[in-house]
């Protein structure tokens, strides 16, 4: 039985790894990944940015231990073309590689706004091992970044840019920080700790019009007429699946590949895992939903019973070095209703009770002395 994994960020190396569970001499694996690295903990990468650690620090699984368990590795080439009916993909050097069962785990790419000048050199945006080790690389010569996009990544690259010495500004659309997450008030208190603590400089509720330089990025003109001057731009503004080898197939695709509960996609023998997958409209675009994804995949490939039943994010992190909360209902409604607990210089605290008085949700910001019990309470 030839498995094919295309990918070999964590959907797919789950899958691996649930595959290589099964003890048959007649399994073969190969694994194809347009990456020049061997499996990492991505989440890392940004870290990359400040030099505090490097892309090889974060290797999980390197070369030697696909050896080691007979799983063929095939870095640095990319697939190109998929043929469903005759069970076999090629690759970007014209080789073709059949399979029995597919597993589809390419990933996303990095959203780049169709904004002037994105094609200016020391415009970036971070996705892989290379992206990291470019970006770093840019930084060892610069004095001044702009960050576009101010969610979860684009603050965290801001941060450990500021680590590597530079004055970093973040440009973010919404009327405030972390919207997925937050609301205007801890969003305000966010930014105002990040400014006093790390110097972070900010732009908020308004777009960037053009990114101007000659070859070189020099300066992000805001729609509002604004110039900031910059000798690197750092793009954080969401992710595209890589859809594109399967998007003149019979396969089903809506923003991502349709897959099930059994990660199953429209054609047999065909799955689909991670940040290329869409589960009940959903990508998630986060390690932990794609490492389930990619086990159960793994599971149902090999003929196990498994199923994935959907992932409610729960964010409990710090956040360029503060503490933030954002779990549960976060919203009112005719039976949810709020109330602000602390609102100081330091610390945001907004609970969520329903109609019974039960804690349903919680938004915090800064360090708050009950959070434990809060949280317990939450989750219970």
């Amino acid at each position: 039985m030839r498995y094919l994994v295309i990918g070999s960020g964590v959907a797919g190396i789950s899958a691996v790894k649930e595959i290589n569970r099964v003890k048959d001499k007649d399994i073969d694996i190969t694994v194809i990944s347009k990456e020049e690295d061997p499996f990492y903990y991505r989440p890392r990468l940004i870290e990359c940015l400040s030099g505090d650690i490097s892309v090889e620090d974060i290797i999980i699984n390197d070369r030697e231990w696909f050896k080691k368990n007979d799983i063929e590795l095939l870095l640095g080439k990319e697939v190109i073309d998929v043929n469903f009916n005759e069970k076999y993909v090629v690759t970007d050097d014209n080789q073709e590689f059949s399979y029995d069962k597919l597993l589809l785990a390419q990933g996303a790419s990095s959203f780049i706004p169709p904004i002037e000048g994105v094609d200016l050199g020391g415009v970036y945006a971070l996705r892989n091992g290379e992206d990291a080790r470019e970006i770093y690389e840019h930084i060892e010569s610069c004095k001044k970044a702009v960050v576009i996009g101010g969610g979860l990544l684009g603050l965290e690259s801001a941060y450990n840019m500021i680590k590597a010495g530079l004055e970093v500004t973040v440009i973010e659309q919404a009327d405030h920080l972390l919207q997925r997450q937050l609301d205007n008030s801890a969003g305000d208190k966010l930014k105002l700790i990040l400014k006093e603590k790390h110097g972070f400089d900010f732009y908020l509720d308004v777009g960037v019009e053009k990114i101007s330089g000659n070859s070189e990025v020099e300066e992000v003109e805001l729609a509002d007429g604004n110039k900031i001057s910059a000798d690197l731009v750092l793009f954080s503004t969401g992710i595209n699946p890589n859809t594109g080898i399967v998007e003149d197939t019979e396969l089903e695709i809506n923003r991502g590949i349709i897959v099930d509960n059994k990660m199953s996609t429209n054609i047999p023998d065909v799955y689909a895992a991670g940040d290329v997958a869409e589960y009940n409209g959903n990508i998630y675009g986060i390690w932990a939903p794609s490492m389930e994804e990619g086990s159960v995949a793994g599971k149902v490939m090999v003929g196990k019973d498994a199923e994935f039943t959907g992932f409610v994010p729960s964010h409990t992190l710090k956040v360029a070095d503060v503490n933030v909360v954002s779990i549960g209902v976060l919203s009112e409604d005719e039976n949810i209703k709020s109330n602000i607990v602390v609102d100081d210089e330091r610390t945001y605290c907004r609970i969520f009770k329903d109609e019974t008085e039960n804690l349903v949700g919680a938004i915090i910001v800064g360090e708050y002395e009950n959070e434990n019990a809060l949280l317990k309470e939450i989750k219970e």
